[in-house]
């Protein structure tokens, strides 16, 4: 049996398949976090604060950090000009932050819908440019006459909408397909995205996808047209907020294998998933009606949801943490969450050890716990033990209280997230 120690795995004399702890661990201590300080909460809890100022408020996105909470990370941990990565970028919230401050930055992520959203978020466009190709937009799909787009049956998009909403979202799509490519047709693309979103027979503060009622279904009934141009005249707002001649560096990659190189950032700033997709936060669920209509096949995005943390279960063995060890065990009696949990965390762990490779100073991870076959992991617990195995020790702690944020029913059971911890590591 193996299991990885310093990312190398080593043989263990155990019979459970894939997590029986290494003896090495049971004369090693485990982290015991600090409990909670009420001060400490509210001073990193933002209550009420205003989160759609500038680019943030473009479009939204699953599970997305705050915007108070990426900028006083920048501020208080990251060297005054250094560079900042976000290998789990989603709604862009860290690269906004960082663009704002005028610091060079970076995001990846493995979701088209992240990456199109960062970064029409972090690239500068005068107003005018924007206000003129908003207007050929628009006087082309009012111009479009012939048929609505067509799906395939499997994908269920017309589900999602009223049949009126075909005809001018296909108008619309079709007139962004004529626009050069470059940072204007990438902002469009956004916008129309954001629209697909506000006319969709679905309830809007949920993470998981759940239709309208019969009732609510009837009584909504907005103007697709009317709904993008909103969009756009926000967004004409919004993106010359950001410095002049902004531009992040944001692509498509895997976390856990990244192309910058060693000691390139000062530092990694990000909120990883807190599990599978299986069983966490559904991002591909979120972004299929959006990619769908912007052009993206069911293999596209399927090819994403193959490379998210844990899906590939394989012959993965599990990272050197006393605490998930321990964890594991008190699940033993279902294999297939084992399983799930080995797999999740074992890419974890490349994650992490990616992200203290191409940093040279602080790898700042917000996290929160994940409830598995209704039992409790710890996730900040979990990823101390794992940096340190790293050699990256953690310099300091916060955690805050997120009174609203819940996490989506997990087949028999369900979890309340109420607290995030913000965890610093300094190599």
């Amino acid at each position: 049996m193996e299991h990885a120690v310093n990312g190398t795995p080593t043989k263990v004399a155990s019979p459970k398949a894939q997590y029986a702890t290494p003896a090495r661990l049971f004369t090693e201590r485990s982290f015991t976090l600090p409990r909670p300080d009420s001060e400490d909460e509210r001073a990193w809890g933002f209550e009420g604060a205003a989160t759609q100022y500038a680019t943030h408020g473009i479009h939204t996105y699953l599970a997305a950090m705050i915007p108070q909470l990426a900028r006083r990370l920048i501020t208080t941990y990251v060297a005054p000009k250094g560079g900042v990565l976000d290998p789990f970028c989603g709604g862009g919230a860290v690269l906004v932050e960082a663009t704002l401050a005028g610091r060079e930055t970076a995001g990846r992520d493995i979701n088209d819908l992240a990456v199109l959203i960062t970064k029409a978020k972090t690239t500068y466009i005068p107003r005018d440019d924007i206000a003129e190709a908003t207007w050929e937009v628009i006087e082309k799909a009012k111009l479009y006459t012939g048929q609505p787009l067509e799906f395939e049956r499997a994908d269920y998009v017309h589900y999602w909408f009223k049949p009126y909403m075909l005809g001018p979202l296909t108008a619309l799509r079709l007139a962004l397909d004529d626009l050069q490519e470059g940072p204007i047709k990438t902002l469009h693309r956004v916008i129309f995205s954001a629209t697909v979103r506000d006319v969709s027979l679905t309830y809007r503060n949920e993470i998981r996808l759940r239709r309208m009622s019969p009732e609510e279904q009837e009584r909504f009934n907005p103007d697709v047209l009317e709904k993008f141009l909103e969009n756009a005249r926000q967004a004409a707002d919004r993106v010359p907020k950001l410095p002049e001649g902004a531009r992040a560096d944001v692509g498509p990659e895997d976390a856990r294998r990244l192309s910058f190189r060693s000691n390139e950032f000062a530092a990694v700033i990000c909120s990883p998933p807190y599990g599978d997709e299986r069983n966490g936060v559904p991002y591909t669920q979120f972004a299929k009606n959006m990619l769908f209509w912007l052009g993206y096949r069911r293999e596209d995005l399927m090819m994403a949801k193959r490379a998210s943390l844990g899906w590939h279960k394989g012959d993965k063995v599990a990272p050197p943490s006393r605490t998930l060890y321990r964890t594991l065990e008190r699940i033993d009696d279902n294999p297939v969450a084992c399983r799930e949990a080995v797999a999740f965390y074992h890419d974890y762990f490349l994650a992490l050890r990616e992200m203290a490779r191409v940093t040279k100073d602080v790898v700042i991870i917000v996290v929160g716990q994940r409830v598995l076959h209704s039992t409790v992991f710890d996730n900040a617990a979990i990823t101390c033990e794992l940096m340190e195995d790293l050699g990256v020790g953690l310099d300091a702690l916060h955690t805050r209280r997120l009174p609203s944020k819940r996490l989506p029913k997990m087949r028999q059971f369900g979890a309340a997230i109420d607290r995030e911890t913000i965890l610093v590591f300094r190599k």
